[in-house]
């Protein structure tokens, strides 16, 4: 009877400690600005790195003019995202840009906020002291 009650114990302690720890992730891997002259956009990929369903989110692309000012930032929501799936996006952005700026967000089943970052985060922090040194020249 004490080996079963340990079987079960071990089994019901994985089980919870299993689920506890189940959190989706959310990374945009890649994304970069496009422009022909006549439309712009930022298109790239997301996706859930995790190992729990993402319920929804958002993508903020605030558009960079050449004088290093920020123009109005443009929204695209996303839905349901289950584990290890990607999601393309192409966001329009209606006015011209140099450059952009993008943040992201996203909530799981019960509405917490997940995790987010971008792959490639650290080249983009490494370029930020140039980039500002830069908009000062501009400006």
């Amino acid at each position: 009877m004490n080996v079963i009650f340990r079987v079960m114990s071990a089994i019901a302690a994985t089980y919870f400690v299993g689920h506890a720890w189940a959190a989706p992730e959310l990374q945009v891997k890649f994304h970069m600005g496009i422009g022909n002259g006549t439309t712009q956009e930022v298109g790239g990929t997301l996706a859930n790195i995790g190992d729990a369903p993402i319920a929804q989110g958002y993508i903020v692309i605030t558009p960079i003019a050449t004088g290093c000012h920020p123009k109005a930032s443009v929204i695209y929501p996303f839905g349901f995202l289950v584990p290890g799936e990607e999601h393309s996006f192409r966001v329009h952005v209606a006015e011209r840009f140099s450059s952009y700026r993008l943040q992201m967000g996203a909530v799981d089943e019960q509405g917490f906020a997940v995790m987010a970052k971008d792959a490639n985060q650290a080249i983009l922090d490494a370029r930020i002291g140039e980039e500002r040194d830069r908009c000062n020249t501009a400006r």
